[in-house]
C-alpha cells in the first residue's frame, strides 16, 4: 500500500473503531502513525462579492451588490464629512446632526416617523465617527418602495425641530457624564486627546477631538450650527450608497434615481489631516478619579491609516500581539499574571494615520506591575517575532472569522461602502487578504519594527486613584500631565 493510499485511508478514520474497520489491523498502527504528518492545506482566502459602481448625474456614488439567499435588502449611506469636519470649538455637531435626521422630516414628526418603522419592521441607524457620517437601513424587500422613501425623507428633508435639538443636546451631555463615570470607555477619548496633540500641548490633528463633543463644546451648539453643517455636508457629491441584498440591480438603480434624483450640492472641501508623526521619547497623561478601585490603562502611538500596504500582514501580528484572548498580551496580563480581566490591542485605520492601543486595567494595587509587564510584552515581541506555526496560528483565525464578518447584507454594505469611502476598490480588499496569508516570518518582524511603537517611544495615558498610584508613576518619565476627570473635556 502507498503512502499516498494511507493517507488517504487516514483522513478518513474518524474515530479508531473507524480506522479499525477500514484497515487490516496489521496496518492500523502505520496508518495511525500517517495520520499524524497529515498537515491541513492554508485557508482558501476569503474573496468579496463582485458588486456595480457608478456615479449618478447629480454626484451620489452609487454601490450594489445582489444577494438573493434571503428577501432581506440593507442600504448604508456614507457621507464623507464624519465629526472632524466640526467646525472648531463646535465638536459634536455632526454626532447631533445625525441623532436628529428622524427626529422630524418635511412627512413625519419623530413619533410617525417611528411608527412607519415599525410598521414595516424597518431598522434605522444614524451616527458619526471621524472620517464619516452613516445612515444605515435594513428592510424587507416586499416593502422596498416604503423603506427607500423613509431613508429620502430622513436624509433630504430633515426638519430639525427645536424641542428636537434641546432633547438630542441633554443625552449627549448625559452621555459624557455617563462615559467619564466609566473610565474603561474614556480612556480611548483620553488617549486620542493626548496622543494627537504636540509637545506643548496644542491640538496636532481633528483625531484628538471629542467625537461627541464634551462639556463645553455641547453647550456652544445651537440648531443654527446643526442646519449650517448640514447644508454644507449633506450633499450627493459628499455621498456613498452602498445596497446589498435580495434585488434586481437595475431595477434597484432606477428606484434609487427616483428617490435620490433631485437631490442637488456640489461636495464640500474636506478638512486637511495631515499625517501626525510618532511620538518619540514618553509622555504620561494621569487622570485623576478619587473613587476608583481599578487602573484603567492605554499605551499607545501613531500607527498605520486605512490604506496601508501593510494593513494585512498588520492585522496577522497584531491577532498574535494583543488581537485574540491567547494574544501574548492578554496571555502574560491575564492568563499568566492574573493581573487583568482582558488585555487587548488594536489599530484605528483611519483616512490618516490613526492610533496604536494597547488597553487593560488591574486593581489599584497592581498598577506598577500591570504596566511593567505590559512594557515587558511590546520588548518581547520586538525582539523574539513570532513563528512559522504562530503566523499559521494566526492566519487561520483570520480566515475563519472572516466568513462570518461579512455574511450578511448589511455587514456587505458597510464594507463596500468603507472601501469606497477610502479607495480601496474589490481588486485591493482582495489581494489584501491574499497578502494577509503570505505573510512570512521575516515580513513580521518587518512589520513589528516598523509599525509597532517601542517601549521607549509611547504615550501613557491613566485614569486611576491618584493619590494611590501617582507616586509609582515617575519610574516611566519624568514628563506627566495630571488633570482631574471632572475637568471639562478630554
Amino acid at each position: 500500500m502507498t503512502v499516498t493510499r494511507l493517507r488517504h485511508l487516514a483522513a478518513a478514520c474518524l474515530s479508531a473503531a473507524a480506522c479499525a474497520l477500514l484497515v487490516p489491523p496489521a496496518l492500523a498502527q502505520t496508518v495511525a502513525a500517517t495520520a499524524t504528518h497529515i498537515v491541513p492545506p492554508p485557508p482558501q482566502p476569503f474573496v468579496l462579492p463582485a458588486y456595480t459602481r457608478e456615479v449618478l448625474p447629480n454626484g451620489l456614488t452609487l454601490l450594489l451588490l445582489e444577494k438573493h439567499e434571503v428577501p432581506l435588502v440593507s442600504a448604508t449611506l456614507v457621507l464623507r464629512s464624519g465629526t472632524v469636519a466640526d467646525p472648531a470649538g463646535k465638536e459634536g455637531v455632526a454626532t447631533l446632526t445625525a441623532s436628529l435626521l428622524r427626529k422630524g422630516t418635511a412627512a413625519h414628526t419623530a413619533e410617525s416617523f417611528s411608527d412607519d418603522l415599525d410598521f414595516i419592521g424597518m431598522q434605522f441607524r444614524a451616527s458619526a465617527d471621524l472620517d464619516a457620517t452613516s445612515v444605515s437601513v435594513d428592510f424587507l424587500k416586499k416593502d422596498q418602495a416604503a423603506a427607500l422613501a423613509l431613508l429620502t425623507d430622513a436624509v433630504l428633508h430633515p426638519t430639525f425641530p427645536q424641542t428636537e435639538v434641546a432633547k438630542s443636546l441633554g443625552q449627549l451631555e448625559d452621555g459624557v457624564r455617563a462615559t467619564k463615570d466609566q473610565p474603561q470607555q474614556a480612556l480611548a477619548l483620553y488617549l486620542r486627546a493626548f496622543l494627537y496633540r504636540t509637545a506643548n500641548g496644542s491640538p496636532a490633528s481633528p483625531y484628538g477631538r471629542p467625537p461627541s463633543g464634551d462639556e463645553t463644546s455641547l453647550r456652544s451648539l445651537t440648531r443654527d450650527d446643526v442646519t449650517r453643517f448640514y447644508a454644507l455636508n449633506y450633499t450627493p457629491a459628499n455621498a456613498i450608497l452602498a445596497i446589498s441584498g435580495d434585488f434586481d440591480a437595475t431595477g434597484m438603480r432606477s428606484a434609487v434615481e427616483r428617490s435620490f434624483g433631485a437631490w442637488q450640492g456640489k461636495a464640500p472641501a474636506l478638512p486637511p489631516i495631515l499625517p501626525t508623526r510618532p511620538v518619540t521619547g514618553r509622555r504620561l497623561l494621569l487622570v485623576d478619579k478619587p473613587d476608583a478601585t481599578q487602573t484603567y490603562f492605554a499605551l499607545g502611538n501613531i500607527g498605520i491609516d486605512a490604506t496601508d500596504p501593510s494593513r494585512g500582514p498588520v492585522d496577522v501580528v497584531n491577532t498574535l500581539f494583543g488581537g485574540r484572548f491567547t494574544s501574548l498580551f492578554n496571555t502574560e496580563l491575564r492568563i499568566k499574571s492574573g493581573y487583568s480581566y482582558g488585555a487587548f490591542s488594536r489599530f484605528s485605520e483611519l483616512r490618516a494615520p490613526g492610533p496604536f492601543t494597547m488597553t487593560t486595567f488591574t486593581k489599584n494595587a497592581t498598577t506598577g506591575p500591570a504596566i511593567d509587564r505590559s512594557l515587558e510584552v511590546l520588548n518581547t515581541a520586538h525582539t523574539a517575532g513570532f513563528t512559522e506555526a504562530q503566523l499559521t496560528s494566526a492566519k487561520n483565525s483570520i480566515a475563519g472569522d472572516l466568513p462570518p464578518s461579512l455574511e450578511t447584507s448589511q455587514q456587505l454594505a458597510n464594507t463596500i461602502a468603507r472601501n469606497e469611502l477610502y479607495g480601496i476598490t474589490r481588486d485591493q480588499f482582495n489581494a489584501n487578504l491574499v497578502a494577509l496569508q503570505r505573510t512570512t516570518v521575516p515580513e513580521a518582524r518587518q512589520i513589528l519594527a516598523a509599525t509597532f511603537p517601542s517601549a521607549d517611544n509611547l504615550v501613557f495615558v491613566i485614569v486611576g486613584k491618584a493619590s494611590e498610584i501617582q507616586p509609582l508613576l515617575t519610574k516611566y518619565t519624568a514628563n506627566i500631565t495630571v488633570r482631574k476627570i471632572s475637568d471639562p473635556g478630554y
